[in-house]
């Protein structure tokens, strides 16, 4: 896989690229894949992403792209030159204009990115490859930052590699050394394929979480957990990568610490509330992040430098968010 390599606490301005295994993806997996792109304002954007998309819809794949903002005319014109098609989600959220794709969508594989990243050139033959494995239900990849030429972007490259596991990793929740699988949902991000039978078994993305709600992210998660309490496996693969465009701001930083707490905690809350045979695992796994972290796991946090005011504050306000999104 590609990585920015790190010494020390510093980040080296270089790419070092490893070789990569070669990968089998049957020709079908690709055919029955439907590349999901969510859109608002984002034109230029857009035009990068839908361009390093085009090898994949060049060898079979769907992609349609829902716009749930403004420039209807704009969106169409620059998914007319990518060979992609449009569909309109009118009610905001990125959760709702997902689940609009997977109700327009003809693939029996899902996958998703979001229009300010571009895709590695073996971004999607990677993504399918774990689907001819048929207890697979979903694959999570990398996210890469496109540029790290500025201290935001690699704080943002930096946090989520620290979350992300080195190597392929397969989950499930019997392996998963929890007792309830948040720890391990929590690698779900933007760059994922899910097959259609985990939707029509597990249900849709929940329209209260993600971009657009006043819990702001958590759908993929979210889904994931729905997955592995189902006794489904989730593929890990960080070879499978996009590139994402970074915010250059520290506030972005700080506003992704508190949503990141926000949907940790509203997650916990969802499932505490509508399974009661689960609330003394979710206690106890929201008893162990309370408790002392061991000196390596603290000097590791440490490192990757996460806001702790925004979370906490973000945390405390997570079931709230929750309650107020039912009550609507």
């Amino acid at each position: 896989m590609n990585f920015w390599a790190k010494t020390g606490n510093d980040v080296v301005m270089e790419r070092v690229t490893n070789p990569k295994p070669e990968v089998e993806t049957s020709g079908d997996l690709l055919n029955e894949t439907s590349i999901v792109v969510c859109t608002v304002d984002r034109l230029q954007d857009l035009e990068c992403c839908l361009k390093s998309l085009l090898p994949f819809s060049a060898a079979g794949a769907e992609v349609i792209v829902v716009n749930n903002g403004p420039h209807a005319a704009e969106v169409s014109a620059i998914a007319a030159r990518y060979n992609a098609g449009v569909i309109r989600a009118r009610r905001r959220g990125v959760s709702r204009a997902r689940n609009a794709a997977i109700h327009a969508a003809k693939g029996s594989i899902m996958a998703f990115l979001d229009d300010d990243s571009t895709a590695d050139p073996d971004w999607l033959p990677r993504l399918v490859s774990p689907f001819q494995n048929p207890e697979v239900f979903a694959v999570v990849g990398s996210i890469a930052a496109q540029t790290l030429a500025d201290p935001v972007s690699q704080a943002f490259d930096s946090l989520h590699h620290a979350q992300f596991p080195e190597t392929a990793t397969t989950l499930d929740w019997n392996t998963a050394q929890e007792s309830f699988p948040m720890r391990s949902a929590l690698v779900g991000n933007a760059n994922m394929a899910i097959r259609r039978e985990a939707f029509n078994r597990f249900g849709l993305f929940d329209t209260r979480f993600g971009r657009g709600t006043r819990i702001g992210s958590g759908e993929e998660p979210d889904l994931l957990i729905r997955i592995l309490l189902g006794g489904e496996k989730v593929m890990v693969d960080p070879a499978a990568q996009i590139f994402h465009r970074h915010s250059t701001k520290w506030s972005s930083v700080r506003n992704w610490a508190f949503t990141a707490g926000c949907a940790h905690t509203a997650i916990l809350t969802k499932y505490f509330l509508q399974d009661r045979s689960l609330r003394g695992r979710i206690i106890r796994y929201a008893t162990s992040r309370v408790r002392r972290k061991p000196d390596h796991e603290a000097g590791e946090q440490a490192r990757n430098r996460v806001p702790k005011i925004p979370f906490l504050l973000g945390s405390l306000y997570g079931p709230w968010a929750l309650l107020m999104s039912r009550k609507r």
